[in-house]
């Protein structure tokens, strides 16, 4: 009797733990797509901002920042990151001859307020390997975001971006906003977390059933 007490309140606890890991992720899914359509909006919105003539404007090179094109954008993303909290960086980038690497044009954080020993300065022309990050070169199409969590030199963040256009429709640059990453990154323990009760209480179970069987106590004659 005891042991089937054992193995019934075994099996609950293996159900409850299953039932807390599959609405872990479910609660992992529904707030990372939230997070991805959000940030397509705020970005989508802010490059309706940016004017591409404006843009076009700016010199790629690092004295670019002291131009009047630059100073005007910049306050545009300053204004942009203020009304959108959980944004911690705004910037805008334009290709270069090489392939996958984008280079910034204007950056609403630029040196020296983040410049660390771990990262480099983001001033006009500064060039970014974008090439682990499809989402931000899909960018130049239609508005787009990170589909996973994404670091670099800069942080772990979820990342959305959005083209730039000019008169005629065609993409000079995207703008990308950064939000970090901590409340998804915590979510995720979470969901391991409860992935690994559900298998320990399964261990269990299955031990207790085991012993049910093999070691069942012979009935006397």
């Amino acid at each position: 009797m005891k042991r089937c007490l054992l193995v019934f309140l075994t099996m609950l606890l293996f159900w409850v733990g299953l039932g807390n890991f599959i609405f872990s992720q479910y609660r992992l899914r529904s707030s990372f797509n939230g997070i991805r359509q959000q940030l397509i909006l705020i970005a989508s919105n802010a490059a309706f901002c940016i004017s591409a003539q404006e843009l076009l404007a700016v010199p790629l090179e690092e004295t670019g920042e002291s131009s009047p094109a630059y100073q005007s954008i910049s306050e545009k993303l300053v204004a942009i990151k203020q009304v959108n909290p959980i944004l911690k960086y705004v910037y805008i980038m334009t290709t270069t001859d090489q392939l996958g690497v984008l280079q910034y044009v204007v950056d609403a954080d630029p040196a020296p307020q983040v410049i660390t020993a771990r990262c480099p300065r983001a001033l006009p022309g500064d060039r970014y390997d974008a090439r682990a990050f499809p989402e931000m070169l899909n960018a130049y199409s239609a508005p787009s975001a990170d589909k996973k969590i994404t670091s670099d030199e800069w942080g772990t963040f979820i990342s959305g971006y959005a083209p730039i256009r000019d008169a005629s429709g065609k993409a000079v640059a995207i703008l990308g906003v950064d939000t970090e990453a901590t409340r998804i990154c915590a979510l995720q323990r979470n969901v391991r977390r409860s992935g690994l009760q559900a298998l320990g209480a399964l261990a269990i179970f299955l031990i207790s059933l085991l012993g049910v069987f093999v070691f069942k106590p012979k009935s006397s004659v």
